[in-house]
């Protein structure tokens, strides 16, 4: 597979879910100082999150400097008042500052920004996202959550975020939960409305920790779907087709042959409805977790 050419499209795709003028739907759009035009809030956070990465990776300064031009501290501090206002609390909670901590990480890589000022809200976007997964550690039925309020995942996320050393211990004491559930988490089947493939998710947290095995292996039995009438109430399996191929990215080609990685996503890329379709199905998420993959595939992330 061409990498460059799938990273173009992604790029083309992920940038028209940015700057549509579409109203939001569902939620707020927080301040109202950038985050606006996608399907929603966090959807508009991990394109900026997307875009900043794939200018970096490619040297694509044009990108970058539109991107810096949005991204500006004083855009960026109503979106920090905005969040820490008392009535806002639940606001994106956890899903969308997690993905905003990201974001924020990948901004700092980019220069002619406030250092000071990303730093500040970084650290106020660890705590809180930390301190809601120990609150919600003690429950089961929320860590094998898979859908809009993925507890793995958000773990998984900050573990991306490269977090302050304090903040890692506080992750390091909630791996006993997923221990005393792990054969459960190998083995979960997603739900119709989940977002994300659990066991993928489990075998990219266990990376966070430790070298990978020599022998690649995580529990995956779920078989590619490719419903061609995406609704709300399926349009999901998109997105899980790609989650479950993230741990594949981690493994090298087969000599003489594509990896496990490529073949599965050009099975995906090569049926646009199903990561570049119905933009309040698909394109406004499904790029982004495409893109992820390829970050991780190239070593990034872990």
């Amino acid at each position: 597979m061409d990498r460059n050419r799938i990273v173009d499209e992604l790029k083309h795709v992920i940038y028209a879910d940015l700057v549509r003028v579409e109203p939001h739907c569902f939620t707020g759009v927080g301040a109202g100082a950038v985050f606006t035009g996608s399907f929603d809030w966090h959807s508009s956070v991990h394109a900026h999150w997307a875009l900043l990465s794939i200018a970096r990776l490619t040297d694509d300064a044009l990108l970058q400097s539109k991107l810096l031009s949005r991204l500006t501290c004083e855009n960026l501090e109503a979106e920090r008042t905005f969040l820490n206002n008392a009535e806002n609390i639940e606001f994106e909670m956890p899903y969308g500052r997690a993905w905003l901590l990201l974001m924020l990480v990948e901004l700092s890589k980019h220069g002619e920004n406030n250092n000071l000022l990303l730093s500040s809200f970084q650290k106020e976007l660890e705590q809180q996202l930390t301190l809601w997964l120990e609150q919600n550690s003690a429950s089961n039925e929320v860590i094998l959550n898979g859908g809009h309020q993925p507890w793995l995942f958000i773990f998984l996320l900050l573990q991306f975020s490269q977090p302050k050393l304090e903040v890692l211990h506080r992750l390091e004491a909630l791996r006993s939960q997923i221990e005393n559930i792990r054969e459960t988490i190998a083995t979960a089947q997603p739900e119709e409305s989940d977002s994300f493939y659990l066991p993928a998710i489990l075998y990219l947290i266990d990376q966070t920790k430790q070298p990978r095995e020599k022998v690649f292996y995580y529990y995956n039995n779920v078989t590619l779907k490719f419903n061609q009438n995406l609704s709300f109430k399926n349009c999901h399996q998109a997105g899980i087709n790609v989650v479950r191929l993230w741990p594949y990215a981690l493994e090298k080609p087969v000599s003489g042959g594509g990896s496990r990685f490529f073949k599965g996503l050009e099975r995906i890329l090569s049926q646009p409805g199903q990561w570049k379709g119905r933009f309040e199905l698909i394109s406004h998420w499904v790029p982004q977790f495409i893109w992820l993959g390829l970050m991780i595939e190239q070593g990034e992330l872990l």
